[in-house]
């Protein structure tokens, strides 16, 4: 489990809206009792989400964006088998997390 690994959403009720989730955690924790991450949903139609809260990224050939203020944790067991990473992308998580952290 590394962070930035992008995993199928455990929540199946979420997973016609939220396929995806990443994990933000760091792997400093050898045995973590939780495992924070973000989910990513899909892009509404219409809709126009903040650029920098709402970071898009294509996973799988579709186009997913972060949910930043659904912030959740996992039990480390319900995320099995990433699909992607996003590392390269690890800036523009951390300032939509700090955006949504400590605004302007």
């Amino acid at each position: 489990m590394a962070q930035f690994d992008v995993y199928p959403n455990p929540v199946e009720d979420l997973l016609p809206s939220h396929p995806y989730v990443v994990q933000i955690q760091s792997g400093f924790l050898k045995r973590p009792v939780a495992v924070i991450a973000v989910p990513l949903a899909r892009l509404a139609p219409g809709s126009a989400p903040v650029a920098v809260l709402n970071p898009r990224f294509d996973i799988a050939g579709e186009t997913v964006l972060l949910e930043t203020l659904g912030v959740a944790s996992f039990e480390p067991g319900d995320l099995r088998r990433p699909v992607a990473n996003l590392r390269a992308d690890a800036d523009a998580i951390w300032s939509a997390l700090d955006y949504a952290l400590h605004g302007y």
